[in-house]
């Protein structure tokens, strides 16, 4: 289902809404339902009393619809007023499939190669820049993941542990955003077992030779 909000309109149609949303809730391929809260699908608001470029409700939904006053030009995303069912059941339709194709299809054959770096421990990513609102979609998940990776770099392990999210989620939502080209990716060399152990010995023998030295030199004898 996806959620349809309304905000600082009269009750009058908010009851209209709430009418015509119920009218078609009967049919199967209407897959919308009018909520009090977000987070928010589509919005519809009063033309009249909210500025256009709100930043408050640009940040509520992915698709604003405008309620004007009659023969206000009839520019895209608005609707005049009275409220005709037929007109905002086909705003609802469009806004649907537009939802519909920003969101991230099943992975093809051609994406197993991507999804495999998306699931490797040696490749971490950050935000190029902030995801467009039809891929977040107003969803918290997606707000809290795209936040974690535009401070750090992580893997999506590392991302499913710190957001407490399913892993499957993590990766599904990496692969969108990188489709999006909004993402940067950060190989880290993945370094041979043998020569990782050689090299761990080398530490601790090095610190053992630096702190016996330094014994040593306390002491007044000479060190090695």
């Amino acid at each position: 289902m996806l959620r349809l909000g309304v905000y600082k309109l009269p009750l009058a149609e908010v009851v209209v809404i709430q009418t015509i949303v119920r009218l078609y809730a009967s049919d199967a391929a209407f897959p919308w339902q009018l909520v009090s809260s977000p987070p928010y699908d589509a919005l519809l608001v009063d033309g009249s009393s909210v500025a256009e470029d709100c930043p408050e409700v640009a940040g509520m939904a992915a698709a604003v619809l405008r309620l004007t006053r009659m023969h206000s030009g009839g520019q895209a995303n608005t609707l005049e007023r009275p409220i005709r069912a037929d007109k905002l059941q086909r705003w609802l339709t469009s806004t649907e499939l537009a939802l519909r194709e920003a969101q991230p299809a099943g992975p093809a054959p051609d994406d197993e190669t991507a999804l495999e770096i998306e699931v490797s421990d040696s490749v971490r990513f950050t935000l190029l820049r902030w995801p467009p609102a039809l891929l977040l979609r107003n969803d918290l998940d997606n707000i809290r993941m795209a936040s974690l990776l535009a401070r750090r770099a992580l893997n999506a392990h590392e991302l499913a542990g710190i957001s407490h999210l399913p892993f499957s989620q993590c990766v599904s939502f990496l692969h969108a955003l990188r489709t999006a080209g909004v993402l940067e990716l950060h190989v880290t060399p993945a370094v041979p077992p043998s020569l990782a152990s050689r090299n761990d010995r080398a530490m601790r023998g090095d610190f053992a030779r630096s702190l016996i030295n330094g014994i040593r030199r306390r002491l007044g004898l000479r060190t090695a």
